[in-house]
């Protein structure tokens, strides 16, 4: 009897010891698995954007020999440049730092705003709202470059659609070179990005109307509340913190604007942007000290406007609560 009893405690001692090992080698496992995955999206950080980042801080320091092609430290020196630039405008630097906020502006007082009501109404299932949110998405789905040729060939002086359009309404004088006419380029690039960010912030913001309780809204609406009062005093509030995270994207993606003015007017006539300005000291010029400089520059600023938005941003979400 002792000898069974001793054989049986050893096969529970064993089969807790098998137990123990299988479950070290399923956590072995899924630990392997989880520095796999993320293997790559940490190296890529770590090359991609803090190397890079730290490698930028280094060249604002720092000015290029053209004689010898070594980069030498130089101080403030590329700051100083930068900044009489600015004040001069020369190089168009001026500008560009003026269209920057006037994005960030853009972005977050027009587009964010407009999004907002966009949805709200497409919410309450119109006619043709299915048909109009895809219209609205079509831009994000499309390669950029194929829709600012579309833009491009709806504003051409000479064969596009407005212009056209104008000469058949007999308002001939009205036509102009709209991409090339530094009164109406930056306002055409403007209106080209609400066309094309509208539709991405319509599709979040619409999400998080879905997930409004229908009770609130059918009580709503059997107490008599308008559409207006249902937007301000129910919607609004209920989606506050949703709408402010695609105000801070916003806000963050007016520092990176490039593309836009890059294909439509190649940052002429008024329409230029800090990031295109440095993309073309790099390409261009090759003054990598003035680019890191601007660069560096921008992200403080960047940093700066977006802390504070997203502080109004907070205080505006405790006021609703």
């Amino acid at each position: 009897m002792k000898k069974l009893a001793k054989a049986k405690d050893k096969d529970k001692f064993n089969g807790s010891n098998a137990v123990k090992l299988d479950s070290k080698r399923k956590d072995r496992t899924r630990n392997i698995f989880i520095f796999l995955m993320l293997a790559w999206p940490i190296l890529n950080w770590l090359i991609f954007t803090l190397y890079m980042n730290l490698e930028t801080l280094a060249y604002s320091f720092q000015r290029l020999n053209r004689f010898t092609g070594e980069m030498r430290f130089s101080g403030l020196t590329n700051y100083k440049i930068l900044f009489q630039k600015i004040i001069n405008n020369s190089d168009s630097y001026g500008t560009a730092f003026r269209n920057t906020f006037l994005w960030l502006g853009l972005n977050v007082l027009v587009i964010g705003p407009i999004s907002l009501v966009v949805s709200y109404v497409l919410s309450k299932k119109i006619p043709l709202h299915r048909f109009y949110n895809a219209v609205l998405f079509i831009p994000n789905i499309i390669s950029i470059v194929i829709l600012t040729m579309v833009w491009s060939f709806i504003w051409a002086p000479n064969q596009g659609i407005v212009n056209d359009l104008l000469r058949m309404l007999g308002l001939d004088h009205l036509t102009r070179v709209w991409l090339g006419d530094p009164d109406t380029a930056l306002i055409n690039v403007f209106i080209y990005c609400v066309w094309a960010g509208i539709g991405f912030n319509n599709l979040i913001l619409s999400g998080a109307i879905a997930k409004i309780p229908k009770e609130i809204l059918e009580s709503a609406e059997l107490d008599g509340v308008s559409n207006w009062q249902e937007f301000i005093h129910i919607i609004v509030p209920s989606i506050w913190p949703t709408f402010a995270t695609v105000t801070i994207l916003g806000a963050t993606a007016a520092f990176r604007v490039f593309l836009q003015p890059q294909l439509l007017t190649n940052g002429q006539y008024g329409t230029s942007t800090i990031a295109l300005k440095v993309v073309d000291e790099v390409l261009g010029g090759g003054d990598y000290g003035l680019a890191s400089a601007a660069g560096v520059v921008m992200a403080i600023l960047g940093f700066i406007a977006v802390y504070l938005i997203k502080k109004f941003l907070d205080k505006m979400e405790a006021k609703w609560s």
